[in-house]
């Protein structure tokens, strides 16, 4: 649901450039649409194969980790989803064809065991930012547009940093125990909650400070969206620094909800102004 939002403020800020651009390529605009959840179907679901181990240490209820869904099963049904996808975007056009191959390649890379780009938070950064970039980019290309406007641009940019800076790092706060038993080099792990939950605060709130600054000089349409980021991360950030390590692990998850909650409703303001 986060990366189909992603994927049509994209194209909402694309079509308030060109209004036109909607009449004529709606159909390619659906199955962008349709490719990007493929790709983000495999990515979740893969690493969630990935993850069995850990997610059983953390005492996840998911599938998988519970047993409900054998490997097995969800191996081929993201396989299944990942040529799905390619297919989806092909129809789309070549942009969007790269740009989800890019998707998937980079979605393997993180879970994989050759590479597992999700054991070293900053590399773990790099996958998420690199992401959210290239699902804002998507909507515009299956319009047959440069996703290059200032508005888009600058959103595409704060957005994906708002992915990186903060909910790649606050994810892990809820899980410890399992990414420390399974050898990963997080930033919770290998500095500590407490230095992490700083750094996660830190980044919340200068996230939604840049992305206001930057709306007010070269985007003022942009600052209702930028407001609620704002908003978000200064709650994020007290709801980050008065956790404590001891926690539940539904309280030590809080603040990946919190940042959730956020780009939902960043998002949701984006379209909603885009409508109106």
């Amino acid at each position: 649901m986060a990366f189909q939002l992603r994927y049509f403020a994209g194209i909402a800020l694309a079509l308030s450039a060109d209004p036109a651009l909607g009449a004529r390529s709606a159909l390619q605009a659906v199955f962008g649409s349709l490719a990007w959840f493929g790709a983000i179907f495999y990515t979740y679901l893969y690493n969630g194969c990935m993850d069995y181990h850990e997610d059983r240490v953390n005492g996840s209820a998911r599938p998988l980790a519970s047993g409900r869904l054998p490997r097995r099963t969800a191996l081929l049904v993201a396989r299944a989803a990942a040529v799905a996808s390619l297919v989806s975007a092909a129809c789309a056009g070549l942009g969007p064809a790269l740009l989800c191959a890019a998707m998937l390649l980079l979605g393997h890379a993180y879970s994989a065991p050759r590479t597992a780009w999700k054991n070293r938070t900053p590399a773990a950064m790099g996958v998420v930012f690199l992401s959210g970039l290239l699902t804002y980019a998507a909507g515009p290309l299956a319009l047959g547009v440069s996703p290059r406007s200032p508005a888009l641009f600058l959103t595409a940019l704060a957005m994906s940093l708002w992915m990186a800076l903060v909910g790649a790092v606050a994810k892990d706060f809820s899980d410890i125990e399992g990414d420390a038993a399974a050898g990963r080099r997080t930033w919770a792990v290998t500095l500590g909650e407490r230095r992490t939950r700083v750094l996660v605060a830190v980044g919340a709130c200068t996230v939604g400070g840049a992305f206001t600054a930057g709306a007010s000089r070269w985007a003022p349409e942009q600052l209702p969206t930028a407001a609620v980021v704002l908003a978000g991360g200064i709650a994020l950030a007290v709801v980050t620094l008065t956790g404590h390590a001891g926690d539940a692990r539904h309280l030590r998850r809080r603040p990946y909800r919190y940042f959730m909650v956020t780009q939902h409703c960043a998002h949701l303001a984006l379209l909603g102004q885009a409508v109106v």
